[in-house]
């Protein structure tokens, strides 16, 4: 990345922290508390002292991304997990550590599948709820998840398949994590196709990384969160 490219992105990442912290301007009770009580919460839980083993600066994903995870994970109180673009543990690590109940079914190839158990190897029993597939199609056609991280797109899925796809496998109080929707990036157009689905009724857009939530009964509500 250059640095003009990191310069601007610095730039607009402080306006928005400015413009849209703390919830400021949002009025929907749920969606107030999901920003300040689980994107802004800053309190410790038991498991990050664990999770710090596995993150570096070249790790995949931030340790702050990894905490949040942890975060919605315990609020929405997930147990069957999917993750779509295997980052070899990271993004699975502290799905897994918040409660032994909680599994994971990620789409990896082999070689993504072998440095996933060697990654997760300093955590016992974490591998042992973790479940490979090498692609969407080969899940059940009646399997649902209450949670779904995607790191990448689907292979061979394109946007508006795939939000279809969503549809039915996204249970109905389910949410959504999305790595990269910023212009450019390999999720932007799956994340603008996200937002237009009306089977997707919360949506918050936190600069690089987007929260979807299935709420029915709700009206649309999308938000800019600072992150």
């Amino acid at each position: 990345m250059s640095t003009r490219k990191k310069l601007k992105d610095y730039i607009s990442k402080s306006v928005r922290k400015l413009k849209h912290r703390k919830g400021y301007g949002v009025h929907s009770p749920f969606a107030y508390a999901v920003i300040t009580e689980v994107i802004e919460e800053r309190l410790p839980y038991y498991a990050y002292q664990r999770m710090k083993r596995l993150y570096a600066k070249n790790s995949p994903i931030p340790f702050k991304v990894a905490t949040l995870l942890f975060r919605l994970s315990n609020r929405f109180r997930t147990r069957n997990i999917l993750e779509i673009g295997c980052d070899t543990g990271f993004s699975i690590l502290p799905l897994l550590l918040v409660d032994s109940r909680n599994n994971v079914t990620t789409v990896a190839s082999q070689h993504q599948w072998q440095e996933t158990r060697q990654h997760l190897s300093l955590f016992p029993g974490t591998t042992d709820r973790i479940w490979s597939i090498d692609a969407i199609e080969a899940l059940p056609d009646d399997y649902v998840a209450d949670m779904i991280v995607v790191n990448g797109a689907p292979a061979g899925i394109e946007p508006t398949i795939f939000v279809e796809w969503l549809k039915s496998h996204l249970q109905e109080r389910g949410v959504l994590f999305v790595r990269g929707i910023q212009p450019g990036h390999q999720l932007e157009t799956y994340w603008d196709e996200i937002c237009e689905c009306d089977h997707i009724e919360v949506t918050m857009d936190m600069y690089d990384y987007g929260l979807a939530i299935r709420r029915p009964r709700f009206y649309k509500q999308h938000y800019v969160v600072s992150f």
